[in-house]
Parts: structure tokens; C-alpha cells; sequence
């Protein structure tokens, strides 16, 4: 089965999209990013609501000291997480360049490789320019069980 067969289809993100409308696509199609493709046509990254989250809900110190936090850090100050200005705001200050991707002819090996390498659990399947979709950790489980479930 090629990578093609595999791609789940997502919109890709633009130049002013909202993120309210990228976390409803993410959810939608259950990928936690999406390409972008750039106010000329090409694709020159990807749109990720954890990198979202983590530029507007985590100041650097928290993550750095994660490790030494406990379970009640009520006392601390952090930045309140907005979630309607979140949500309002647009993605373009939110660009990932570069994205994991991979050629729609290469075996699900190279696909699960590239994501090693990464440190990500989704990919985009691109043809040049041509954005066939993503498949992710999830998605090829789902394949495994229904190829498994079959006589």
C-alpha cells in the first residue's frame, strides 16, 4: 500500500488564517499540525497547534524546570491561558519553517523513519509541490488494526 493510500486529506493553512479555524481543521482530521503554504503557492512549513500552545501558554523558564515541579505549583504566577484571544489571533506569527515530509512512493518504513528523526509523530506526504496529506502515529495503527481485522 503506498503512502498516497494512506494520507489522510487536510486543508492547508495560509497567510491570515485564524487559529480557531487551524484547531478545528487539526481536530477534524486529528493531526496536530498542517502545512502552510506561503502568499506565493508554496508550501514553507507547517502550521502546529502545540507550537501554539507552547509560544502562548508556557513561559521558557517552566519548561526548562518541568523536572523539578511538582504536582501543586498553584503559587507560582504563570501567564492565564486566554483562550478566546488565542483563538483569535492569526497564525502567521506562529510559522514553523520546514516540515517533516516525505514522497508518496516511499515505503511506510521511511515514512515512520523520517518521523524518528523528526522527534514527531505525523508527516506530510508531498510530491514536489503536491500535497497529497498527512498520515500520523495514530493513522497507520488504525491501518495495522483494520489489515488485521480482515480474513
Amino acid at each position: 500500500m503506498s503512502l498516497r493510500d494512506l494520507a489522510i486529506a487536510t486543508t492547508l493553512a495560509a497567510p491570515g488564517m485564524l487559529v480557531s479555524d487551524l484547531v478545528r481543521e487539526c481536530v477534524r482530521v486529528q493531526m496536530p499540525g498542517i502545512p502552510f503554504r506561503d502568499a506565493s503557492g508554496r508550501i514553507t512549513g507547517k502550521a502546529s497547534i502545540r507550537h501554539i500552545l507552547k509560544m502562548t501558554c508556557l513561559p521558557d523558564y517552566l519548561i526548562q524546570h518541568s523536572h523539578m515541579l511538582g504536582d501543586g505549583i498553584e503559587h507560582l504566577r504563570l501567564p492565564e491561558i486566554h483562550g478566546r484571544e488565542i483563538l483569535s489571533r492569526t497564525i502567521d506569527d506562529f510559522i514553523l519553517p520546514g516540515l517533516p515530509r516525505v514522497n508518496s512512493s516511499a515505503p511506510v518504513s521511511k515514512a515512520l523513519a523520517i518521523m524518528e528523526k523528526e522527534d514527531t509523530t505525523y508527516i506530510f506526504i508531498l510530491d514536489g509541490d503536491e500535497y497529497h496529506g498527512a498520515i500520523s502515529i495514530m493513522s497507520l495503527a488504525q491501518h495495522l488494526l483494520t489489515e488485521a481485522a480482515r480474513p
